[in-house]
């Protein structure tokens, strides 16, 4: 009888082992390199902020923008840097086009330079159209045709701008002078020239993503902002590139150089005098 004790018991501390080995290997985490790395996953957790509801009767006044916010200046450099991702930071287009990737975000096709979005744009179609090109496969030397090796190149690496479309509205039941984002416009820079990849439409799925990334601080790495709250405050400098006109055109269409800061800034001079105008002293 004790015999049998024994052995049962010797049977229950080997399972007992046998299954304390297995949780510590399939509960095996690689070590946090941040002490406020937590706040990564509580963020993924956090609720979205709903945006005031726009009630149509009450809009009196409206027009729509797009901007351009350059990653090259000094304010807009959060939106540019890393470079390369960390356990905790990633740039803005890396959130976008992994947003894109996995599923998150629907990105619009831009068509004949319409600002609308109309064709919306699956992960392989995305893929295809704006984040790989090559060169020909064939190519003339000599004339003569030779098999030309073909070198892709990630267009998505040389965003260094972003058009936003947005839309300015005075709202008389609130008596405020109100903005609301409408998409996001990545904008590439090389040796093609300047093009934009897409439309991304800034909606809760948008915010969502955005919400869930932290923007580098290079002030204070414990205060810690993500893209939406950043683009929400409108925590950036931009200028106007566009404004609603019935010519569809864009101020580079008309003005170049040092004219075209004079009419972006005419624009939003004029908007401001409009605000200012509703209110007497």
């Amino acid at each position: 009888m004790k015999k049998t004790l024994v052995s049962i018991f010797s049977i229950a501390m080997l399972f007992g082992m046998a299954l304390s080995l297995t949780a510590q290997t399939t509960e095996a985490k690689p070590p946090k390199n941040s002490i406020l790395s937590k706040r990564q996953e509580i963020m993924v957790e956090k609720k979205l902020s709903p945006l005031p509801e726009i009630r149509e009767e009450y809009v009196m006044w409206k027009k729509t923008i797009i901007r351009e916010i350059d990653f090259r200046q000094k304010i807009n450099q959060v939106f540019y840097y890393p470079v390369n991702p960390t356990e905790d930071w990633r740039n803005l287009v890396t959130v976008l086009y992994d947003g894109i990737l996995d599923g998150r975000i629907t990105p619009y096709r831009v068509e004949n330079n319409i600002d609308d979005m109309v064709t919306p744009l699956t992960r392989d179609d995305f893929e295809k159209e704006n984040t790989k090109i090559g060169d020909p496969p064939v190519i003339m030397r000599d004339g003569v045709e030779v098999a030309n090796e073909i070198v892709f190149k990630d267009r998505m690496a040389n965003v260094t701008r972003l058009r936003i479309k947005e839309d300015w509205y005075f709202d008389k039941h609130l008596s405020q002078f109100l903005v609301r984002i409408i998409a996001l416009g990545p904008i590439v820079v090389d040796e093609d020239g300047l093009s934009q990849a897409c439309w991304i439409p800034y909606d809760d799925n948008t915010r969502k993503v955005l919400s869930e990334a932290f923007v580098a601080n290079r002030k204070n790495g414990a205060e810690r902002r993500t893209y939406e709250e950043i683009l929400t405050k409108r925590v950036f400098d931009s200028y106007i590139v566009k404004e609603e006109n019935m010519y569809d055109r864009y101020i580079n269409s008309y003005a170049l150089n040092i004219d075209a800061l004079y009419e972006s800034e005419r624009i939003k001079d004029e908007m401001f005098d409009f605000e200012q105008s509703l209110w007497e002293y």
